[in-house]
């Protein structure tokens, strides 16, 4: 199933974060995300890392601006992917990072389908003098649907030596 525009941006983040790993192959950690998402290394961070753990969790599914911008610096990838309705990955990354290729979509506009086909044949012949494959190009997964887990159970007070023996009793008596 292709995610339609209503992907959940937990669902995006899941695969940003499967994508990454830090030097010891491992997958970061909420608090490093967090630290990523600072305009400069060192710096503040766009949101705590317990925002991060919510955004990903779907708790939280509607970032600021500033939070949006810190999500693609530490995730790097285009911020028009963790919007709604934006699900292509590569063809984001190729469009923010290529002025040629804003041009080529630019220069197509108006042709209709026959021009979007030629351009196609184009950059397929291109590729093929290139040595390279139409499957050398990597693809993001689609992001799934994020799956409903139960909720977590808040943090539970600590019981006195007195609570901990009534309740031990109460549970032996059945009541």
């Amino acid at each position: 199933m292709r995610p339609g525009p209503d992907t959940p941006l937990a669902s995006k983040l899941a695969v940003l974060l499967s994508r990454k790993r830090g030097a010891d192959g491992k997958t970061p950690s909420t608090r490093a995300i967090a630290a990523a998402t600072a305009e400069t290394p060192g710096g503040r961070p766009a949101m705590t890392h317990q925002v991060v753990n919510d955004l990903l969790n779907g708790i939280k599914a509607n970032p600021s601006i500033s939070q949006l911008l810190g999500l693609a610096r530490a995730f790097d990838c285009p911020v028009a992917y963790l919007l709604p309705g934006y699900n292509g990955l590569t063809s984001l990354s190729v469009y923010e990072e290529h002025q040629d290729a804003r041009e080529a979509l630019r220069l197509v506009h108006d042709l209709g389908q026959g021009g979007v086909a030629e351009l196609l044949e184009a950059a397929r012949e291109i590729r093929t003098r290139h040595g390279r494959t139409d499957r050398a190009v990597p693809e993001v997964p689609d992001p799934l649907p994020p799956v409903a887990e139960p909720p977590r159970p808040g943090r539970r007070r600590r019981l006195s030596f007195t609570e901990a023996a009534e309740r031990a009793v109460a549970d032996l008596e059945g009541t």
